[in-house]
């Protein structure tokens, strides 16, 4: 099923927005394969369609996220370090909150997080591994701070909405890894996160 909302239902903060710790970044990259490859089997949040997450903390005088990339694994970026983008792509950047009837523990949170920091990149999106997938390093942030009712991993798919057959940029990757599809086991991935019913998505980031 398809989840469509209309950018309008953004809260609108004009130039008055504020971050908060505990931020959920949501990146709507364009114009990259393994970007589009996510978006094409994952249901979608309002006009955007997302294919990277992180969390925000702040720490010596400067906002940072917490996030698990291909190149690096699990590392901490600077804000404009994560709304950074190669040439040719078009990178969206989206904040989201949990609802305040969904808390947490801040400190463990980044604790959690934090002793991750250089773990390797979770590249055939498995579970029960010692590496990291960008939403995958995030859900475990938050059940490590005491928060597990936010956000539900259900078994992954790898094929678009009513096809039975595999996407074909899915079929290279995992060639390349020389590792079976991982098709019906358990994940998690940033639309799912995005169109949670704990998460308000708040304003663009400019």
């Amino acid at each position: 099923m398809l989840v469509i909302v209309s950018a309008n239902c953004l809260t609108a903060f004009s130039q008055n927005y504020v971050l908060k710790e505990g931020d959920l970044l949501f990146k709507d990259t364009r114009n990259n394969a393994i970007s589009q490859a996510i978006k094409d089997v994952t249901p979608s949040a309002s006009n955007f369609s997302f294919s990277h997450v992180g969390v925000l903390f702040f720490e010596n005088n400067e906002w940072k996220v917490l996030e698990a990339v291909p190149e690096y694994g699990v590392r901490i970026s600077t804000l404009p370090g994560f709304s950074s983008y190669a040439k040719g792509e078009e990178v969206i950047i989206v904040v989201g909150r949990l609802k305040t009837n969904y808390p947490f523990d801040l400190e463990k949170l980044i604790e959690y997080g934090k002793k991750q920091l250089g773990k390797p990149y979770d590249n055939p999106f498995s579970w029960n591994d010692e590496a990291f997938y960008c939403s995958e390093l995030s859900y475990k942030m938050f059940s490590y701070a005491g928060q597990n009712h936010a956000f539900t991993p259900k078994p992954m798919t790898f094929k678009e909405e009513g096809k039975d057959h595999f996407h074909p940029t899915w079929i290279k990757y995992y060639n390349e890894l020389q590792v079976a599809i991982p098709e019906g086991e358990l994940g998690i991935n940033p639309n799912a996160m995005a169109t949670s019913k704990s998460i308000d998505l708040l304003f663009e980031l400019p």
